[in-house]
């Protein structure tokens, strides 16, 4: 039973980070459901994967190339964005999502080592992500395109260091902020 919570936590933790990247990109997006395979078929994927001796998770983010154009940050009067800067877009974006997702694992005395971001130009995202695993999409609209997140989650160790509640001692710094010592 613990593993199904851990794994519903980390879901759940997921979700809000989702919510949080579009949020930062100064995008309207709503959790939709109305979503069918066709509407991301030629969207680029970027993945990361995750995890610790106790746990492995991998997440894919899935957006069109209109919505990557869309949240480029680009100086002003530059018209056209060539598509290898847009596939270092959604790898940049792929790496703030599994940064955030991190940072609410800490939280959570959940410590994990994460990966560097590879992008995929016509994949399949379930084939992607790891089998035999808990598998999760959620789906955004924004500006009338689909946009996919992912993630796959397998415990290894139901006895992990995994707090259900979040860790109130834990202080961790605002997204983007820095810390001199």
């Amino acid at each position: 039973m613990r593993q199904n919570e851990v794994i519903q936590t980390i879901q759940s933790l997921f979700l809000e980070c989702c919510k949080k990247l579009f949020e930062s990109l100064d995008c309207n997006t709503r959790i939709t459901t109305d979503c069918r395979a066709e509407d991301l078929e030629n969207s680029p994927i970027a993945c990361i994967d995750g995890g610790s001796e106790d746990i492995e998770f991998m997440v894919a983010l899935q957006l069109p190339l209109e919505v990557l154009a869309l949240t480029y940050p680009i100086a002003e009067g530059i018209t056209t964005i060539e598509e290898n800067r847009l596939e270092d877009w959604i790898a940049e974006l792929a790496n703030q999502l599994i940064g955030r997702l991190k940072g609410k694992l800490i939280e959570h005395d959940c410590f994990a080592n994460i990966g560097l971001p590879i992008s995929y130009f016509g994949a399949d995202v379930d084939e992607l992500l790891a089998q035999n695993s808990a598998l999760v999409h959620y789906y955004f609209e924004m500006d009338g395109q689909i946009c996919g997140c992912s993630i796959s989650i397998e415990v290894f160790d139901e006895a992990m260091s995994f707090s259900i509640e979040k860790n109130s001692n834990i202080d961790l710094q605002e997204d983007g902020e820095l810390e001199f010592f």
